[in-house]
């Protein structure tokens, strides 16, 4: 169970204005070794009652204190089967004469110590009213491992091997998932990213289905293949999500098609021009000749056409002028008029 923190500000004003609030001795300067030192202002702890389990019928709650896991002394000493929570300190002041590792023991007192009371109030937890009027005691996983250890009892191996094996992965993966829940899942680019992809898949999915629609129909021999070339054309433009024309390759100038040839001269037809092409051997030149597919107007098939550079384009019209025929006087004029300017 995650409960929202006050605002810091807050959280100081408060603690100023509390006359029980003991910052305690500062690191290295006295320390005790049973504790660690008291936050200060610069330094507030992040409480929370992460969960509210049991271990053999004794209440055990996990407190996350500063992103860590904690349990509360007095409920660790009923666990244990000792009377009196101060003796387990005295048993960690025993192993740990120099120093206590850091984050092992934490006190809390005055504003964090009211804090972590409501928080435990809100979470339905019910302390004994003693403990309402002296400073909390956590443990982390070190000291419990230090007393699991001090008491080699059956009941603590229990006890550390609950926590180890189920209480301590289940924090971790629930402190995982709740920092990943206040940072956003996408940033705008991927976002962007994943929607690009997202409609590619989407795409590329309609133009299979219509591809393995058409392979039926081909092995049945209902569709005519110029019909089915057109709707594979189709496929593809629904894969790459644009026509076929958006991709048709860009001619520099002077290159022209048989139907772009025939519009040039009178009464000229595609059909006659290339027949003129043949003619003089430029279908299919690699020098002076493209194929590209295109869709025929008017209906659904697709075609191959040809484009021819102006070089050819030059032989082409010589050999027409040859056989008598005319430009259109008024394209002889525009072209004049546009060669003059």
């Amino acid at each position: 169970m995650l409960l929202r923190l006050p605002d810091p500000a807050t959280r100081a004003r408060a603690r100023a204005d509390d006359p029980e609030t003991d910052p305690g001795p500062e690191p290295g300067r006295g320390a005790s070794p049973t504790a660690e030192p008291g936050p200060s202002l610069a330094t507030e702890r992040e409480l929370a009652v992460e969960f509210v389990g049991c271990f053999e019928g004794w209440s055990l709650v996990t407190v996350a204190c500063d992103h860590r896991p904690y349990w509360l002394l007095t409920e660790l000493s009923g666990a244990l089967g000792v009377e009196d929570p101060t003796h387990l300190l005295a048993a960690l002041a025993q192993r740990w004469l120099e120093s206590c590792p850091e984050g092992a023991i934490v006190q809390l007192v005055g504003g964090d110590r009211r804090e972590l009371l409501d928080k435990l109030d809100r979470a339905h937890v019910v302390l004994a009213p003693t403990h309402h009027r002296k400073p909390i005691t956590l443990l982390g996983p070190p000291a419990i491992d230090e007393l699991c250890a001090c008491f080699d009892s059956a009941t603590a191996r229990r006890l550390k091997a609950h926590l180890r094996d189920q209480v301590v992965p289940e924090f971790h993966a629930w402190e995982r998932a709740t920092r990943a829940l206040e940072r956003p899942i996408l940033s705008v680019d991927a976002a962007a990213i994943a929607a690009n992809r997202l409609e590619f898949e989407r795409r590329c999915f309609e133009a299979a289905v219509l591809e393995r629609l058409l392979d039926r129909l081909e092995q049945a021999g209902l569709v005519a293949p110029d019909l089915l070339t057109a709707h594979r054309v189709v496929a593809s433009e629904l894969a790459l999500g644009g026509c076929l024309e958006d991709y048709r390759e860009s001619l520099a100038h002077g290159w022209s098609t048989p139907t772009q040839i025939a519009e040039s001269w009178c009464g000229m037809t595609a059909m006659r021009v290339g027949k003129v092409i043949a003619h003089l051997g430029l279908k299919g030149s690699r020098a002076h000749s493209r194929a590209f597919l295109n869709k025929a107007r008017g209906h659904d098939r697709t075609v191959i056409s040809h484009v021819y550079s102006p070089a050819a384009v030059g032989l082409i019209e010589r050999e027409l002028r040859s056989r008598g025929h005319r430009r259109c006087a008024a394209l002889d004029e525009l072209e004049t008029t546009g060669a003059a300017t």
